[in-house]
C-alpha cells in the first residue's frame, strides 16, 4: 500500500527496531479491555467479554446483563484478525509476557507505525528532500516523539496517528495530481482514524474543507467523503449491535452503572476554570504533552510561521492547528484523570504526525548557531524521552507520579 523511497539499510533499521521495541505484556485495564474483546471475538465469536480471561478489567460497560469493552471496537477487530490464526495454532492470550500479544502488537500497531514512517518519507520526497537532510528528518519523525513510545503497546491512539500520517500523504498526492483515487484513500484513512479514536474525526472534516476549497463540489470530494464515512458508519453499526444505540458506549452514563464500577456516571463536564487549569496541566504539568515532546517547542512556531507567511501549506497548518486545539479543548472539558496510567497524555498522540510535518524545513528554521544548538539539544532529550517511554507506555504511578521517573524506576526494578 505504502511504498517509500527509502534505502535498504534504513528500511532494515526500521524493521529491526520494530522487532525489539514491542512491550508484550498487558499492563493495565486499557489493554486488558481491548484484549478481552479480541479474545472473545476469536474464541467465542461474541462481543460479550464475560468469559474472557480479562473480563475483570475496570474499562468495561454493562449492557443487557453482560459486560462489554468500553473501547472503540475496530482496533480489537484488527487484533482479532491477527489472533485468529495464532489461536488455532495453539497460541493464547493471557496476562504476563505473552507471545500471542507480541505478535498482535507487532502485526497491528507496530506495522502501521512502520508504514507511517515510510509514508512520511514519501511526503518528504514530495517536498523535494534528498540525501542527508532527508534521512535525518525521517529519523527525527520516527524516534523523537512519544508516538514511538506508544507504538510499543496495543492502543487506538498509535493506530490513529499512523492512519492520519497515511491519510495526509494521500491528501498531498491528491493536491499535487488531482487523482480521485488519492482523494478516496485519503478519506478512508482519515475515517479509519476517527473510527479508532473518535475525536480525531475532526481531521476528516477539516481536510474535507481543504478538498472543497480546491475542487468545490467535485468527484474528488464525493470520493473522499464516501470512503471516509465507511469506517465511521461501521463503527456506528458495531455500537448499535452492542448497545442498540449509534452512540459510543463509553459516553452513555447508564452503561457504567453496575456494582464495582469506578466510573460513576461516565462522561462528566468540567467547569470553565477547571477546564482551563486542566488544559494547562495537560500541556506542561507532570505529564505535560509539551515536556514529553520537546521538539514541539520549535515545530509549533515553525507551523505558525508558515501560516503567517501564507506558504504552500499554510491552510493545512490552519486546519491542523484548529483541529488540534479543538481536540485539546474537548478532553479538557470532558475528562478528569489525564489519561490514567499513561506516559504523558495519550489522547494527544494522534496530533504528533501532522504537527511533525513541519519538520521538513525545521533545519532552515533553525539555521542560526544558537537555534541549531537548541535543536540538537531538544533532539537528544526527545530521543531519551521516547526510548524511556518504551519501558511502559502505561506508566505505573505506584513507582512515581512523574511517568518518566516511574518508567526509569520500573526498568531498574526489572533489571535489579
Amino acid at each position: 500500500m505504502v511504498q517509500a523511497p527509502v534505502r535498504k539499510p534504513l528500511l532494515l533499521l526500521l524493521i529491526g527496531i520494530s522487532l525489539v521495541t514491542v512491550n508484550p505484556r498487558i499492563n493495565g485495564w486499557n489493554e486488558a479491555s481491548r484484549m478481552a474483546l479480541t479474545q472473545s471475538l476469536v474464541e467465542q465469536g461474541s462481543f460479550i467479554i464475560d468469559n474472557s480471561e480479562f473480563a475483570e478489567t475496570g474499562d468495561r460497560v454493562y449492557i443487557n446483563d453482560h459486560f462489554y469493552s468500553d473501547k472503540p471496537p475496530i482496533p480489537s477487530l484488527l487484533a482479532a484478525l491477527v489472533y485468529l490464526p495464532i489461536y488455532h495454532l495453539g497460541g493464547q492470550l493471557s496476562y504476563g509476557w505473552n507471545l500471542a500479544y507480541y505478535l498482535i502488537i507487532l502485526l497491528t500497531v507496530k506495522l502501521w507505525w512502520l508504514l507511517s514512517v515510510l509514508a512520511f518519507a514519501q511526503i518528504l520526497m514530495l517536498r523535494g528532500l534528498t540525501g542527508q537532510k532527508y534521512l535525518r528528518i525521517v529519523l527525527l519523525f520516527a524516534f523523537t516523539s512519544i508516538a514511538f513510545s506508544w507504538s510499543a503497546t496495543f492502543n487506538n491512539h498509535s493506530l490513529a496517528a499512523s492512519w492520519l500520517t497515511i491519510a495526509f500523504l494521500y491528501y498531498l498526492n491528491w493536491k499535487n495530481t488531482g487523482n480521485i483515487f488519492h482523494a478516496a484513500i485519503s478519506g478512508l484513512f482519515f475515517g479509519l482514524s476517527g473510527s479508532a479514536d473518535v475525536p480525531t474525526g475532526l481531521f476528516l472534516i477539516g481536510f474535507a474543507l481543504l478538498v472543497f476549497h480546491k475542487s468545490g463540489f467535485s468527484k474528488s470530494l464525493l470520493a473522499y467523503l464516501a470512503l471516509g464515512f465507511i469506517p465511521l458508519l461501521t463503527y456506528g453499526v458495531l455500537n448499535y449491535t452492542i448497545s442498540g444505540s449509534l452512540l459510543p458506549v463509553q459516553i452513555v452514563g447508564d452503561n457504567f452503572a453496575y456494582e464495582g464500577s469506578v466510573w460513576g456516571q461516565g462522561l462528566q463536564v468540567n467547569s470553565l476554570v477547571a477546564s482551563i487549569k486542566y488544559a494547562f496541566l495537560s500541556l506542561i504539568g507532570m505529564k505535560g504533552f509539551i515536556w514529553y515532546n520537546p521538539l514541539l517547542i520549535l515545530i509549533i512556531p515553525a507551523m505558525i510561521l508558515h501560516i503567517r507567511q501564507k506558504s504552500s501549506f499554510w491552510m493545512e497548518g490552519v486546519i491542523i492547528g484548529i483541529s488540534s486545539m479543538i481536540l485539546v479543548i474537548y478532553y479538557s472539558i470532558y475528562t478528569q484523570n489525564y489519561g490514567g496510567w499513561t506516559y504523558s497524555i495519550r489522547w494527544f498522540v494522534p496530533l504528533l504526525p501532522l504537527l511533525y510535518f513541519y519538520l521538513y524545513d525545521l533545519l532552515e528554521f533553525t539555521a542560526g548557531n544558537a537555534m541549531r544548538r537548541a535543536l540538537n539539544y531538544l533532539v537528544s532529550i526527545s530521543i531519551l524521552i521516547s526510548v524511556i517511554g518504551l519501558v511502559n507506555p502505561w506508566s505505573n504511578p505506584a513507582y512515581h507520579s512523574v511517568p518518566f521517573i516511574a518508567n526509569i524506576k520500573q526498568l531498574l526494578d526489572f533489571i535489579l
